[in-house]
């Protein structure tokens, strides 16, 4: 049987609002644990492996890694962190500009040969500031790499290519290629303004009803895509301002945690009924 993993993000658990001091690692787990999450995403560098291992152990939770590498041999640090974690699968924003897709393609295919090398599962997110940045280079690199799998983070395409509402059919099909290509997904909803809206915010609802079908789409292509046994990776992602909305006093317009807890609330039931249609 085919499984959901819904993990948090450690860098999603920072500068909340009105939290003053930064929580501590341990304190961090212990509430992603009990909230009911399934494991973390660690930015490789923020913590110390021995840290991280003894909290991961403590409180049963798996790990994915994302690394940012400008280089293929860049990554090398993070894979280590990853197969020492034993972590579900390396997450790569790769922080390069290639210009041609060709270029990009060197890239991709090193940073997947080392991967492989170490027998770790590997994504490339669909993300701003990076190789993925343009949906329509992104694309072209994944016809270019056909073995290359993604992490689908559709929010920064969204906002990055200022998607109107209500979504056109070509933008559609295009989203849904990148999730046919998908391994695992990220929850953020963006809309073409704004990278990070308040869900809990009636007025949003519509966007977050949209990302809603996205994942659904997704999880179904990804269903028919793996075996039985396989083990799908939903990361909630809601990050620290300026991802997040402030006000004039500089506070939050709203409470991420609280908002990461509707995500998975959300996305456990799209599974759900995913799952019980198959059984029909």
């Amino acid at each position: 049987m085919q499984k959901l993993e819904i993990f948090q993000s450690l860098w999603a658990m920072t500068r909340r609002p009105g939290q003053g001091l930064e929580m501590p690692l341990a304190e961090m787990m212990a509430k992603i644990s009990a909230a009911g999450f399934d494991g973390v995403d660690i930015v490789y560098g923020d913590y110390p492996q021995s840290d991280l291992s003894m909290n991961l152990q403590q409180n049963k939770l798996a790990s994915t890694v994302t690394a940012f590498p400008d280089s293929i041999d860049a990554l090398k640090p993070a894979l280590e962190l990853a197969v020492a974690l034993n972590s579900r699968h390396l997450n790569i924003i790769g922080a390069v500009y290639p210009f041609s897709i060709e270029e990009g393609a060197e890239f991709v295919r090193g940073w997947l040969g080392l991967c492989r090398q170490a027998e770790m599962p590997v994504t490339i997110e669909t993300h701003r500031d990076c190789i993925t940045t343009d949906l329509l280079y992104t694309l072209q690199l994944m016809e270019a790499v056909p073995e290359m799998d993604l992490c689908a983070d559709l929010s920064h395409f969204v906002v990055g290519r200022e998607f109107k509402w209500p979504i056109t059919p070509l933008v559609q099909q295009q989203v849904e290629t990148v999730l046919d290509r998908s391994l695992s997904f990220q929850g953020r909803v963006a809309s073409r303004e704004q990278i990070q809206l308040q869900i809990s915010f009636e007025h949003h609802r519509e966007w977050f009803d949209q990302f809603a079908a996205w994942w659904e789409y997704g999880f179904r292509s990804w269903q028919q895509r793996n075996q039985q046994g396989a083990c799908l990776n939903f990361l909630c992602e809601l990050g620290p301002r300026e991802y997040a909305m402030t006000g004039a006093d500089g506070e939050e317009l709203s409470d991420r945690w609280e908002e990461a807890l509707i995500i998975q609330s959300r996305v456990r039931q799209i599974w759900d009924a995913i799952s019980q249609d198959r059984l029909l």
